[in-house]
């Protein structure tokens, strides 16, 4: 006896009708006639269903039945165990993919240089700051050579990074930047042309004043102003 007759014999042993099988296993009346009349096989998931509302064990119900059915359900079987390792990788994917989004927002909000720099959302912009005339240093002690192939250790003067309000537009749209610069080198070069994303400053150099587009130039302080906590009123959109 195969599956389509042992379905029918059982329903018909428990005195169960098509519609009220169907009605149980939340399948339209035709789907039970077709099963019965071996045009279509139920999957796995409703075989056992049936197997729990015929009053029937699976086992009974596919034993000695032909390779047909086997195949199908084997099939069914491998179907499910695919959909299921899409379904874990896409929702991974998707996972990371919201974390990696709440990653980059969240260190454009606190100012992280490397996440700012991996963030695909934030543009590059282009702008121009007044530095103070002297440089703060540092002292650090290091080993000096002279011409003469002699070493000394001594403090040197190491010129530290200066936050300064970086403009990049006329409209004076700006944002304070931390950037290395070095030594002014002479007087009227305390001005910076830098290149950034966020707070991550890809490149920064001196320049004159001269150098500075006039539309820019007419938009920022003519002195340097020291950055003050008090500053950071507002904090930057995430995606600017």
């Amino acid at each position: 006896m195969n599956l389509a007759s042992k379905i029918k014999t059982q329903r018909e042993k428990v005195g169960m009708s098509q519609s009220e099988l169907a009605q149980k296993l939340h399948v339209t009346r035709q789907t039970v006639s077709r099963w019965e009349n071996d045009q279509t096989i139920p999957n796995l998931d409703t075989l056992n269903d049936i197997s729990d509302e015929l009053d029937i064990s699976l086992d009974e119900l596919l034993k000695n039945d032909n390779l047909k059915t086997i195949g199908s359900i084997s099939k069914d079987v491998k179907l499910k165990k695919r959909y299921k390792l899409w379904f874990i990788i896409s929702s991974s994917f998707i996972g990371l993919f919201i974390v990696f989004l709440l990653l980059l927002s969240w260190g454009r909000y606190n100012n992280n240089d490397l996440l700012n720099r991996v963030n695909p959302f934030i543009p590059y912009h282009y702008g121009y700051a007044v530095l103070p005339e002297k440089i703060p240093t540092k002292n650090i002690k290091g080993t000096v050579t002279y011409t003469n192939g002699k070493k000394v250790k001594q403090n040197i003067a190491f010129p530290q990074p200066i936050t300064a309000q970086v403009t990049h537009s006329p409209f004076g749209d700006s944002e304070w930047l931390t950037f290395s610069v070095g030594e002014i080198p002479k007087r009227g070069m305390n001005y910076a042309y830098v290149e950034y994303k966020g707070s991550y400053v890809r490149r920064a150099r001196l320049i004159s004043r001269d150098e500075i587009p006039r539309m820019i130039r007419d938009c920022i302080n003519d002195k340097y102003i020291p950055y003050k906590k008090s500053f950071d009123t507002k904090k930057s959109n995430p995606f600017k």
